[in-house]
């Protein structure tokens, strides 16, 4: 059996530990330079520091930073401390693999078989990557896209920190723009842009109704709002691909779909091990 440690104990290395197969490689700890970690435990796993992980003398190492610097910096630490296996590169991984990109292309091609009725939506657009995916599976349909297109609102980011979910701030997200994301969809003209705060933009589509919807706003009161506003309005057997349902990073968006469910009973909601902690919400 091989083994392996994992430089980087945050979101993407957690993620990255529940995808190993443990029949073939045995995780030894994880290596994170913050010594506030340093110590503990993720389940049953240590988590040491970057010398003293490659002191176990793995055969692989996986860096667990998607920032190419970051990854760099990793790398020359570990090899700095000795280290003479093999490297995985996460960054690298997930510029060639997509599992959330590949789950909605699995969900496209299950709706169209279907023949489930109902417009597209996005909440949470940002710079469109997305958008352009959707647009593109579903050509013949109109696309919602729900932002400020200015990233996060203040009245969310003040409930947000009132409760502790995040670290969010005012210009987070806010490099993009409506006509950025416009120009870069393969069929603009079934594209329809809901400018602004969010459930606010809604006004006026009380009757729409929806086969396959991006939830991606990442804080507690927008994904909260989004859940009230599409789910009643989900075609039978239409879906939600829920985005930072398992993330430390914004832990909100799963506190809101507790939330919902305290109000409105249990959701049949489906987690997904991409490394974001995405989930897929079915309609009834």
């Amino acid at each position: 059996m091989k083994t392996m440690i994992i430089l980087g104990a945050g979101q993407f290395g957690q993620a990255c530990a529940n995808l190993i197969n443990a029949a073939d490689t045995k995780l030894l700890a994880f290596g994170d330079n913050n010594l506030s970690l340093q110590g503990t435990c993720l389940g049953e796993t240590p988590i040491l520091s970057i010398e003293n992980a490659v002191n176990l003398k793995p055969d692989y190492a996986l860096i667990a930073v998607s920032d190419q610097t970051r990854s760099s910096q990793l790398r020359d630490q570990a090899e700095k401390a000795g280290f003479q296996g093999i490297f995985w590169l996460l960054g690298q991984l997930c510029r060639r693999f997509d599992i959330r990109l590949a789950t909605l292309r699995r969900m496209a091609d299950r709706l169209i078989q279907q023949g489930i009725a109902g417009d597209i939506a996005e909440l949470g657009v940002y710079q469109g990557e997305l958008a352009c995916q959707l647009n593109a599976l579903f050509p013949d349909r109109r696309l919602h896209l729900f932002d400020t297109f200015e990233g996060f609102d203040a009245r969310d980011i003040q409930e947000e920190s009132a409760r502790g979910f995040s670290r969010a701030r005012e210009g987070d997200f806010a490099d993009t723009s409506l006509s950025f994301v416009q120009s870069r969809l393969p069929f603009p003209d079934q594209a329809l842009f809901h400018k602004g705060f969010f459930p606010d933009t809604t006004a006026g589509l009380e009757n729409c109704r929806f086969a396959l919807v991006s939830l991606d706003a990442d804080l507690y009161a927008p994904v909260l709002a989004g859940l009230e506003y599409f789910y009643p309005r989900l075609s039978p057997g239409g879906m939600i691909l829920l985005h930072d349902y398992n993330n430390r990073r914004f832990r909100g968006a799963s506190q809101a779909v507790e939330d919902y469910e305290k109000a409105h009973g249990p959701l049949p909601l489906v987690p997904l091990c991409d490394l974001h902690g995405t989930a897929v919400i079915l309609g009834r």
